[in-house]
């Protein structure tokens, strides 16, 4: 039982200690992912943690993204007879994970500006994606092209601004571009794939709180 109590109160301490150290950075906003090719630009959704400390110009964060099922169109050909088919369809809803390192353009002092421009690269790796209804038209056509569910992964680039509207609490807008990659067992659609998560133009805005110290 005192074991039990005592892992308790720790658990608690290293709670407190994460949620109350200074520089940490929590955030929750909106991406626009600007896919094209049939896909459009749907909106997702992401929350963030990471360390913005005074004085330090790189800083880091890791975050989930979340993007709601979105339509999907393209034209390929039928195998057989060569003639035109429509593949329409929607996909699941998409988990990515991020991790990004940044860097101030200007000075990171305790007195902070309201306009901090920075530089930011990272990696990306999507959890979980998927078809969630497809049709092609004409109905029994034997596509060229399909829709390809592999493993995608990136790496991105982008620049940025956070607008401190106090010590503690401000907005951080970016934009850029992600550089995805497939793997995974191969298919019949290997020589002419439509991936759903591609290669593709960011931008956007989270609200950020940062922890500073008293």
């Amino acid at each position: 039982m005192a074991l039990l109590i005592s892992s308790g109160i720790s658990a608690q301490y290293k709670k407190a200690s994460f949620f109350g150290k200074s520089g940490r950075t929590y955030e929750v906003g909106s991406q626009m992912y600007m896919f094209g090719d049939g896909k459009g630009s749907p909106m997702g959704f992401k929350v963030g943690f990471g360390r913005d400390q005074d004085g330090k110009r790189f800083f880091s964060s890791w975050e989930i993204q979340y993007i709601p099922s979105y339509k999907y169109s393209y034209t390929t050909t039928d195998y057989y007879s060569n003639k035109p088919v429509t593949v329409n369809g929607t996909t699941k809803s998409t988990w990515v994970y991020a991790l990004n390192y940044s860097f101030h353009l200007l000075k990171n002092e305790e007195e902070q500006r309201m306009v901090m421009p920075f530089v930011s690269a990272g990696i990306n790796s999507v959890l979980s994606k998927g078809v969630k209804t497809e049709t092609s038209d004409p109905e029994y056509a034997n596509p060229v092209k399909g829709t390809s569910d592999k493993f995608t992964a990136g790496i991105g680039g982008g620049l940025g601004a956070i607008i401190n509207l106090s010590p503690r609490y401000g907005f951080k807008l970016q934009g850029g571009y992600n550089y995805q990659f497939t793997m995974g067992i191969s298919n019949q659609y290997d020589d002419n794939p439509y991936n759903l998560y591609t290669s593709h133009p960011y931008a956007s805005v989270t609200f950020r709180l940062r922890l500073v110290s008293e």
